[in-house]
């Protein structure tokens, strides 16, 4: 479960970069992220990490 969050954060994050073709070979692309969408991901990154702490506290 774990490997999937974690794949799935890291398809997520790098897909804005990619996908209207700003990167050419051999260069870095780094996506430009407002603060806005950085408070967001803080955001969902927080609830994903409560969510498994709750199921993981009423499991026990």
């Amino acid at each position: 479960m774990k490997k999937l969050i974690v794949a799935a954060v890291a398809t997520i994050s790098a897909t804005p970069a990619f996908a209207a073709g700003a990167c050419t070979p051999g260069v870095n692309c780094v996506p430009e992220i407002s603060a806005l969408e950085g408070t967001a991901a803080v955001a969902a990154l927080a609830a994903v990490v409560l969510l498994a702490w709750e199921r993981r506290r009423r499991s026990a």
